[in-house]
């Protein structure tokens, strides 16, 4: 068939108006009853009516900023552990039962944090928790099961050294936060490294009932609950001694970096610009929260509009304020065509400006409490997102009152605020970009710009240091 007329960009003002939120639904959250047992560990319970479905969720003040020097990946390792084997389970056994019961358990890393997850029918909702106590209590970390763990994550990691964005991704960490625990990233030398006694005294030093919460959410009364985790955890004890507390993982501030990462024959370009940002506990994070989410959260975002829809230079352009126990990490981030590569840079870096030095109206931030709000409130509306908004509130340690004050705190974020915390927090001079593609079709303009950049090839980068040489 003959092709159709080309596509045709129309002048912005005879494009039709994007079309804005909806009225504002305000979220119901339930009241969370909170107590400890005898062997320090805290349980919380927020039930719910309407669904004979309750979630597990036991979290651990242990994540990747933990991990040993040189083996980043024995907190990814021992949660990806956990589920494969036990005492009296072999994997194909722990797998088995999970199916018959009709539910879902699994366990992950991240920074902070370690977590393992159950939902279940309410029926087989005992059972469930039976089992994820054995996976905690008494797994076995089996050499075969490590090995196996290895090599897919080696091969996953193969292929995300092949894709800019990724590569991308990896290399941001390092450069805000150099050689401090926050910057490692799981390499292909440090993977190789772990061993089945690296991954079991990371377990005994850090999976401790005094370090963990629980919460359970869904179809669950407060009494059925404080049973149920008497009967499953009760007798649980800590196996090695307690770690020394972790204090500041994220090191001291450093300089701002161009950073390009040379990738010949690369399709296209990825584009991120990163700022060391604040805790959850800041003062100034809902602030931070609503100008995030007019920079870059959703299709309608300033860099978005400025980016995609104005100019057509990238399929999306987004921002992620990550919240951290000590200084997080905001970036700002797209991928375009190597030949746009610098022009992108320039309207991200642009767009994060504006913020600290251009007061929002009202009307633009209208829309965006109503998605911080609305996004809210479908979370709280599964047993899976109501337990893991628990239990971030408690791994913060920040009041279960702000789970009803979530919705006033945004509502109560002014225009004047968001430019101020921009401007404190965020200012654009504090900035590191870092840009992977290749190189030869956007360095010549990009040096012209920033003459101090540093040029890495693919083929070189080394993501164990934070030099990345």
């Amino acid at each position: 068939a003959p092709a159709g007329p080309p596509a045709v960009l129309l002048p912005e003002a005879e494009r039709k108006p994007l079309p804005q939120p909806g009225a504002e639904v305000a979220p119901v959250t339930p009241t969370v009853a909170d107590f400890r047992l005898d062997n320090g560990l805290r349980v919380l319970v927020a039930p719910t009516d309407g669904v004979p479905l309750v979630s597990a969720r036991l979290s651990f003040d242990a994540g990747s900023s933990d991990d040993p020097t040189g083996k980043a990946g024995v907190a990814a390792m021992t949660a990806a552990l956990l589920t494969q084997g036990t005492k009296t389970k072999t994997a194909p056994e722990i797998a088995t039962q999970i199916e018959q019961l009709g539910a879902s358990v699994g366990a992950s890393a991240g920074v902070d944090f370690s977590n393992v997850y159950a939902n279940a029918p309410s029926n087989a909702f005992p059972a469930t928790v039976a089992l994820m106590a054995d996976l905690v209590k008494n797994p076995t970390f089996a050499g075969e099961e490590l090995e196996r763990q290895q090599a897919q994550t080696l091969d996953g990691l193969r292929v995300a050294l092949s894709q800019p964005a990724s590569i991308a991704g990896m290399t941001v960490g390092r450069v805000i936060y150099g050689d401090a625990p926050y910057g490692a990233t799981i390499t292909q030398q440090t993977v190789p490294a772990i061993t089945a006694a690296d991954v079991a005294a990371f377990h005994a030093a850090r999976y401790r009932p005094s370090d963990a919460t629980l919460v359970f959410s869904g179809d669950i009364t407060p009494a059925a609950a404080r049973a149920l985790a008497q009967q499953a955890f009760g007798d649980w004890r800590p196996v090695g001694a307690a770690p020394a507390a972790a204090t500041n993982p994220a090191g001291q501030p450093l300089a701002p970096r161009i950073v390009v990462v040379n990738q010949p024959g690369a399709g296209q370009a990825a584009v991120v610009a990163a700022v060391r940002g604040v805790s959850r506990t800041d003062a100034d994070f809902f602030p931070l929260t609503v100008g995030n989410t007019l920079l870059g959260g959703g299709f309608s975002s300033r860099l978005n509009q400025e980016i995609r829809i104005k100019r057509g230079l990238s399929y999306g352009a987004s921002s992620s304020l990550g919240a951290r126990a000590d200084a997080g990490l905001f970036t700002a981030s797209t991928q375009t065509k190597n030949e746009t590569a610098d022009e992108v840079a320039d309207l991200i870096l642009a767009e994060i400006a504006k913020l600290g030095t251009e007061t929002p109206t009202q009307a633009d931030l209208a829309p965006r409490r109503a998605t911080l709000i609305g996004g809210f409130g479908r979370s709280l509306e599964t047993v899976d997102g109501l337990g893991a908004l628990v239990a971030n509130l408690a791994l913060y340690d920040l009041p279960m009152s702000d789970l009803a004050d979530y919705a006033g705190r945004v509502r109560a974020v002014t225009p004047e605020q968001v430019e101020a915390a921009f401007a404190e927090h965020l200012p654009v001079n504090r900035a590191s970009l870092v840009i992977v593609g290749d190189g030869s079709k956007f360095l010549d303009d990009l040096r012209a710009k920033h003459p101090n950049l540093e040029v890495i090839e693919a083929g070189a980068l080394n993501l164990n240091t934070g030099s990345l040489k």
